[in-house]
């Protein structure tokens, strides 16, 4: 296991598509979103999933613009009269490829801050002599967190 590497990270970007009416257009890679941009997204994330289970008209109006900013946000180079013929099932299917793909990135990453930290997955410490204070129950750390920021997981 030493020879594995924590992070596979890579600076060659890989853009997952979409096709729409037999063109294919890119999604932007959660490699290549700036911190603020990723930030953004995961504050867009948890507010959609606060709207979704809201049945006020008004909220239903802030979650459809909510859902076509992030869609927009989250393709690349899609013209805007192309946009505009998007339904709104058509964007909610973008935004959650998208946010799916980010929540997958950020998945990895605490998957290597567990390993990087010898907390194997039943929650045993890599090293037998631990003391009796590593042997509580933990709180969830990093997951649990990741649960409420996209409440999704």
């Amino acid at each position: 296991m030493a020879d594995e590497p924590l992070l596979d990270l890579n600076t060659l970007i890989k853009r997952s598509t979409i096709d729409l009416d037999g063109t294919r257009y890119e999604l932007f890679s959660p490699d290549e979103l700036s911190v603020l941009a990723s930030h953004r997204f995961s504050v867009w994330a948890r507010r959609i999933e606060v709207l979704n289970k809201r049945d006020d008209e008004d909220d239903a109006v802030e979650l459809d613009a909510l859902i076509g900013k992030a869609a927009r946000a989250a393709l690349v180079d899609m013209p805007d009269e192309v946009f505009d013929t998007l339904t709104g099932a058509h964007r909610a299917a973008v935004t959650d490829v998208f946010i799916g793909l980010l929540l997958r990135k950020q998945l990895a990453v605490v998957g290597a801050t567990v390993r990087a930290a010898g907390v194997q997955p039943t929650g045993a410490t890599s090293s037998p002599g631990s003391s009796d204070i590593m042997a509580a129950t933990r709180d969830g750390g990093w997951l649990k967190r990741l649960r409420r920021w996209f409440g999704r997981i």
